[in-house]
C-alpha cells in the first residue's frame, strides 16, 4: 500500500525510523518474563507458597502481614502477645490467573477470583498472583475499572478470619461483610497505610440500588438485591459509622443489643436514633468522596520474611497438595468433588512416594490423599514415616490419630488407641485445637461420659480455633448437656446470622424452637456426627440457602 505523502517527503531516514520501531517492538515481546518458580515465605502469621519470583513473592508476604497489623490497630486488638498457636498461621496459595481459582473451587469460567477455608487441622487461602486478562475483543459484560482484585478477596477474607480470632461476635451480615470490604481496597505506602478507598466493584451495587435500612437491619428470609445490600451497602453503612466521629461510637452499642436477641430494627433505633435521619445521611455520603485514614504503622521496621526456593521434591507435590486443600465437604456437591480429586491423585501421590521415599512433604501429602480414600492403614503407615524423620510433625501425629478414629465406627476398640495417639499429639503441640478436639470425640462418639480433661480439652480447642464450625457446635452440645443455654446460644447465633454457613436456615429455625421450649431439634442439630459415618445429606441441606 503506498505510504502517505508526508511520511514519503522525509525520505529514508523516516523508513530507518520506523524499521527501528518494528524492530524494538520485535524484542521487547521477545523478552522473557520474570521467572516464576515455587517460593516458600515464612511470616509471623502466614506459610506463603507463591509461583512468582522471589522479590514479588517477598513483597506479598510483607503486605499479608502488614494487613494483620492494620487489623490490630483499626480493631483495637493491639501487639500480638504470642498467645496465638503456631497451627493458627494461614497458609496461602498464590498462583495463576484468576481463572485457575475458579477451577479450583470447581465452577470453570464462574469469575471466583479466590476463596478461603478456616478449619482446625489448617486454614488455607487459595488467590491468583494475577487477574485474567480477557482476550474477548468485545469486552461484552466488563466495566473498566470494576474488576474484583485478586488481592481483595483475600484482604476481605482474612478480615474474617481475624474477627474470629480476637472479635467473635453474633455480627449481623451486613456489618461483617460491610467491614471486610473496608479493607479490601487497603493500600500500602513506605510509612502509613490508607484505608477506605470505596470498592469499584461494588459501586453499581453501592450507587444503583435504593437504600433500604430495614432490608439491612431486618431482612427477611429473601432480601432483593441481596447480594448488594449486604457488600454493597454493608460497606457504604460501615465507612459511614467508621469514619465519621460522632457516629463511631454507636457501632458498640448496636452490636451489643444485636447480640442480646434484639430486633435488629429496634437495636438500629436504639443506637443510631431517627433512623431517617440515618437514611438521609447515608444517601448524602453514597454521592461524596469516600474517606479514608491514612495511619501510621506501629512498627517502623518492615515485617520479616523468610524465603526459600522449594526442593524438587516439595515442588512435585504441589499439584496434588493445592488440589486436595482446596477441598471441603460442608454440601454434598463439595463432598463428592473431594472423594473426585482424592481418586484422581492417588497414583500421582504413590509415585511420588516412590520417589521421595524420605520426604516429610511428600509423605504428608500422601497421607492426606490416602485419608480421603479411606485407606487409613497406609495413613498411619506414612505418618510413622513422617515421624521417623520429623519426630516434632505434629501434622504426622494427628493423621496417626485420626486414621484410627475413622476405623472407630466398624471396631469400636479403636476409640482407645485414637484417643491415646491424640494424647500424645497434644503432648507435642499442647495448643494445637486438633488433638484437643479428637480426644473429646473418643469419648462422646463411643457413647462414653467425657471426663473433665475432655470437656476441657474442648473448651481449649475452641480458644485456638473459634472459626471451626464443628469445634464450635461440638462446644454448644456439651454445654446443652450441662443445662448452660445461654453459653450454648451465643456459640450457636453467629452460625445461624452467617452467609457462609450452610445450615444456617435450618439453624435458626431449631433455635427459635428452643426458645419456645422445643428441644429436640437443636439437641439433634448440634450432636457430634462420627466423621466416617455415611451423612444424610438430604436431612443435613433442609432449608440451606
Amino acid at each position: 500500500r503506498r505510504l502517505p505523502d508526508f511520511l514519503l517527503d522525509q525520505g529514508t531516514g523516516v523508513m530507518r525510523l520506523i524499521t527501528s520501531l518494528f524492530a524494538a517492538i520485535a524484542v521487547l515481546f521477545s523478552l522473557p518474563v520474570a521467572a516464576q518458580d515455587w517460593y516458600l515465605a515464612e511470616t509471623q502469621h502466614f506459610t506463603i507458597y507463591s509461583k512468582d519470583s522471589k522479590g514479588k513473592t517477598e513483597e506479598f508476604a510483607r503486605e499479608m502481614e502488614r494487613l494483620d497489623e492494620v487489623l490490630r490497630i483499626i480493631s483495637g486488638v493491639g501487639p500480638d502477645d504470642g498467645s496465638l498457636p503456631p497451627s493458627s498461621k494461614i497458609t496461602v496459595f498464590r498462583y495463576g490467573e484468576t481463572k485457575d481459582m475458579a477451577t479450583l473451587a470447581g465452577y470453570p469460567g464462574s469469575g471466583i477470583g479466590g476463596f478461603f477455608i478456616p478449619r482446625a487441622h489448617g486454614s488455607d487461602a487459595f488467590v491468583p498472583r494475577r487477574e485474567t486478562i480477557s482476550r474477548d475483543r468485545s469486552n461484552a459484560g466488563r466495566i473498566d475499572g470494576m474488576a474484583l482484585e485478586p488481592k481483595a478477596i483475600l484482604f476481605h477474607e482474612y478480615v474474617h478470619y481475624f474477627m474470629f480470632q480476637h472479635r467473635n461476635a453474633p455480627y449481623p451480615a451486613w456489618y461483617r461483610e460491610g467491614f471486610a470490604e473496608l479493607f479490601s481496597t487497603l493500600s500500602f505506602e513506605e510509612k502509613r497505610f490508607v484505608i477506605g478507598d470505596a470498592p469499584s466493584w461494588r459501586s453499581v451495587s453501592i450507587n444503583a440500588v435504593p437504600i433500604d435500612l430495614e432490608m439491612m437491619f431486618d431482612p427477611p428470609d429473601r432480601v432483593t438485591a441481596w447480594t448488594a445490600r449486604v457488600y454493597g451497602h454493608g460497606w457504604l453503612l460501615a465507612s459511614f459509622l467508621n469514619f465519621t466521629p460522632e457516629r463511631r461510637s454507636q457501632i458498640g452499642p448496636y452490636l451489643a443489643e444485636v447480640a442480646k436477641g434484639t430486633n435488629g430494627m429496634e437495636a438500629a433505633r436504639m443506637a443510631f436514633g431517627d433512623l431517617d435521619v440515618l437514611k438521609r445521611e447515608l444517601d448524602a455520603y453514597r454521592t461524596s468522596a469516600a474517606k479514608v485514614l491514612k495511619v501510621p504503622y506501629m512498627n517502623a521496621d518492615e515485617p520479616e520474611v523468610a524465603i526459600r526456593k522449594l526442593s524438587a521434591a516439595e515442588e512435585a507435590r504441589m499439584e496434588p497438595y493445592i488440589e486436595i486443600r482446596a477441598q471441603e465437604d460442608f454440601t454434598r456437591e463439595y463432598s463428592e468433588r473431594r472423594d473426585k480429586i482424592a481418586a484422581k491423585y492417588l497414583g500421582t501421590v504413590r509415585n511420588l512416594v516412590s520417589q521421595y521415599p524420605s520426604n516429610p512433604a511428600v509423605l504428608l501429602t500422601a497421607a492426606e490423599v490416602e485419608f480421603y480414600n479411606k485407606n487409613y492403614a497406609e495413613v498411619e503407615d506414612l505418618a510413622q514415616r513422617v515421624l521417623a524423620v520429623d519426630p516434632d510433625s505434629t501434622k504426622a501425629a494427628v493423621f496417626y490419630a485420626k486414621a484410627p478414629l475413622m476405623q472407630s465406627l466398624a471396631d469400636p476398640s479403636r476409640y482407645l488407641v485414637a484417643r491415646e495417639r491424640f494424647a500424645q499429639a497434644n503432648q507435642m503441640e499442647n495448643d494445637h485445637p486438633e488433638p484437643l478436639y479428637g480426644y473429646y470425640l473418643s469419648f462422646v462418639l463411643n457413647g462414653e461420659e467425657a471426663p473433665d480433661t475432655a470437656k476441657a480439652a474442648l473448651e481449649s480447642a475452641y480458644q485456638y480455633a473459634p472459626f471451626d464450625d464443628d469445634i464450635r457446635i461440638a462446644l454448644a452440645d456439651m454445654f446443652l448437656k450441662e443445662d448452660e443455654d445461654r453459653i450454648a446460644r451465643s456459640l450457636l447465633y453467629p452460625l445461624s446470622v452467617s452467609p457462609h454457613f450452610p445450615q444456617r436456615k435450618k439453624l435458626e429455625e431449631a433455635l427459635n424452637k428452643f426458645e419456645e421450649g422445643n428441644e429436640d431439634e437443636l439437641l439433634a442439630f448440634v450432636k457430634p456426627r462420627h466423621p466416617a459415618a455415611e451423612r444424610d445429606w438430604d436431612a443435613e441441606e433442609e432449608g440451606e440457602d
